[in-house]
């Protein structure tokens, strides 16, 4: 078989479940894949070290022999290695998930635990209920003789028996909805690792259990502890309500209360999510990208070894794909996938830098002449590159707004230097000759806007990159997504063994990378309409249990003539006070949890979203309004509808 340019001869087969290190298919020996270079030569390959540690040797021992290797070679080389004097060795896992994977675990792990304390609430709140409704039964059995502990464990049994049947469903509904997610995650194109697997197995299953005995304490044993307590001769001379009646009317409202308080915090960090998967997919990269079609060729050291090969290859290319038919414009960029730009440290002229890290960072991309031209980008400011720009004589680059004004503010900096940093060898200075607008150099994942970037000829970049993006442009009426057979056929004819991958319009290869970013928003945006929603059922429960507590109440005011509308106010001023209580300290949680707390942070894991917003945290308290208006309607309806002499002849 050819890989990579090369041809190779299959000597082993690997058992088909290993696919490592994410989804490969294909191994080759390292050294034949990239030679061994000059130490600090530009072009080198960057590997990761992977070692079995000794027995009875811990992750601390290996990092401090890892921390002597590293400083020891930042003595022996210190142009490549000077500022290199440390190392770290991590567990294998680790390499792969990385902090942000692990805070949007943990994240959706939060979620989930405030989704089953509301349902918690909400059972506890039902049980509650159940019992006031049972208070004279409850009452006649005690009066008979069953004991107190008998009666606890008859109202766990039940609300386990509810836990049980809530399992069982859910079991089944994570068995479906890990499917869905598998799929959709295997279907993307740039699918996660292959041993990132969601499954229910034992493990699953004990914990699950064990959630659900400690749900059904949680929820059931107060409400059994406390119906249990009443003295039978009370409950029946108080009409079967018990003495308990007022502690349990304030310990649902109170649940209630801290129901909405969750959900809001819980509606207030998917409502994030959303806004920041938004933000990505509607992020404005400064060009048309449905107007181009990209794809990504790499040019091998078997077919192309060196410099001037390459930059052979890209001007017949260009030459090529410019005089094709089938394309109203050609050009190329070493940016990946138009998404991400190379990002490294540089230097500007007149400015001092002391050691490496005192050199800014920031985006930087080569590119043909005639790229601003086919994305329509327009010079501000100087020229564009010319193919006189790629003999190397006179490095030249163009800065976009951004970089300018970051450094030279209002004045031009049309003939200012800046250079690429090369700790081992002084690149060239290069003359800016060119201002352009800005876009979004690395794609929907930089929110940095200070960082600016700058542009170099491809044709004159030693060494030049091994892998470039081409670009093509459809002619008139013609869809730019169609053309990839198109480019592929004229590829082939440039180099029949050359492999053309990461094909489509730049809208598609950015919305491709955001599938699991898409995947979380979904599943925070589920999180908060289940708070939601379980908010309004025990909101309405609790509304319910009140006004059928209050039915003599309300049959009194109306025989001594309040009306309708007051009875309404009455029980709908009730809800509202829950309601209010329940989103200042939700809102108010979230606020200084998610908005001041944990603002640096979520910065990480957010795209461009403000976490003090207002009109988030507006809309979710007018969402949860609504929510809770609906909730109260019925029961404030239905007290109105009380007829006085049933209620006052009720027992």
């Amino acid at each position: 078989i050819r890989i990579n340019g090369k041809p190779a001869t299959v000597i082993g087969v690997m058992p088909p479940k290993f696919k490592y290190p994410q989804n490969e298919q294909l191994w080759v020996p390292l050294y034949n894949e990239f030679p061994v270079k000059p130490r600090g030569a530009q072009d080198a390959n960057g590997v990761q070290i992977l070692a079995r540690l000794k027995p009875n040797m811990s992750i601390d021992q290996a990092n401090l022999e890892a921390v002597e290797i590293a400083r020891r070679l930042a003595k022996e080389y210190p142009k490549t290695n000077g500022d290199l004097v440390s190392a770290r060795v991590i567990p294998l896992l680790n390499a792969f998930t990385g902090p942000q994977m692990r805070g949007t675990i943990y994240a959706m792990l939060g979620a989930v635990v405030m989704v089953l304390l509301i349902a918690c609430v909400n059972v506890m709140n039902m049980q509650f209920g159940r019992a006031a409704l049972r208070a004279k039964e409850l009452a006649i059995r005690g009066a008979l003789g069953a004991t107190r502990g008998r009666l606890v464990r008859q109202m766990l049994t039940e609300s386990l028996l509810v836990a049980v049947l809530g399992t069982v469903i859910g079991v089944l509904l994570a068995y479906w909805s890990l499917d869905m997610i598998t799929s959709y995650m295997r279907s993307m194109a740039n699918p996660p690792p292959y041993w990132l697997v969601f499954s229910i197995d034992g493990p699953v299953l004990l914990f699950t259990i064990a959630i659900t005995l400690l749900a059904t304490i949680a929820s059931g044993l107060i409400p059994a502890m406390l119906s249990s307590r009443q003295n039978p001769a009370e409950v029946m001379n108080e009409g079967g309500r018990g003495n308990s009646s007022r502690l349990v009317n304030v310990l649902t409202r109170t649940l209630v209360i801290a129901q909405i308080a969750l959900s809001a915090a819980l509606l207030v960090a998917a409502t994030f999510q959303v806004k920041s998967i938004r933000n990505q997919t509607t992020l404005d990269y400064g060009y048309d990208e449905e107007a181009v079609y990209t794809a990504r060729m790499g040019l091998m050291e078997g077919d192309y070894p060196g410099t001037e090969a390459r930059q052979q290859f890209f001007v017949k290319a260009l030459r090529g794909l410019r005089g094709n038919p089938e394309f109203s414009g050609a050009a190329m960029t070493s940016r990946m996938r138009m998404t991400f730009a190379n990002f490294g440290r540089y230097e500007v002229d007149g400015k001092t830098y002391v050691t490496d890290r005192d050199r800014p960072q920031g985006n930087s991309e080569a590119i043909s002449d005639g790229y601003f031209q086919l994305l329509g980008l327009k010079i501000i400011e100087g020229r564009d590159f010319t193919i006189e720009d790629s003999d190397g004589r006179q490095p030249v680059a163009i800065v976009n707004t951004s970089f300018a004004r970051k450094y030279w503010g209002n004045e031009s900096p049309i003939g200012r230097r800046i250079r690429q940093h090369n700790p081992a060898q002084p690149a060239e200075w290069r003359t800016i000759v060119g201002v352009v607008p800005d876009t979004q150099m690395q794609g929907p994942f930089n929110q940095q806007t200070d960082q600016g970037g700058f542009y170099i000829p491809l044709l004159g970049v030693p060494p030049a990159p091994q892998f470039v993006t081409v670009i093509v442009r459809p002619q008139v009426g013609q869809r730019a997504e169609t053309l990839g057979p198109a480019l592929g056929r004229a590829v082939a004819q440039i180099d029949a063994n050359l492999p053309v991958y990461f094909g489509g319009t730049p809208a598609r290869l950015h919305d491709e990378v955001l599938g699991i970013n898409r995947l979380i928003a979904t599943l925070f945006t589920i999180f908060g309409i289940a708070a939601a929603v379980l908010a309004a059922v025990g909101l309405y429960g609790v509304m319910s249990f009140s006004v059928n507590q209050r039915t003599q109440e309300f049959g009194i005011r109306m025989a001594l003539g309040a009306d309708t509308a007051r009875i309404m106010r009455l029980v709908l001023r009730q809800g509202a006070v829950q309601l209010t209580i329940g989103l200042t300290l939700g809102i108010g949680a979230a606020v200084l949890l998610l908005g001041v707390v944990g603002r640096a942070a979520l910065q990480n894991f957010l795209f461009k979203v403000n976490t003090l917003d207002p009109i988030i945290y507006c809309a979710v308290a007018a969402l949860l309004t609504a929510v809770a208006a609906m909730s109260c309607f019925l029961p404030a309806r239905r007290a109105t509808r009380v007829n006085p002499i049933v209620a006052l002849r009720a027992e």
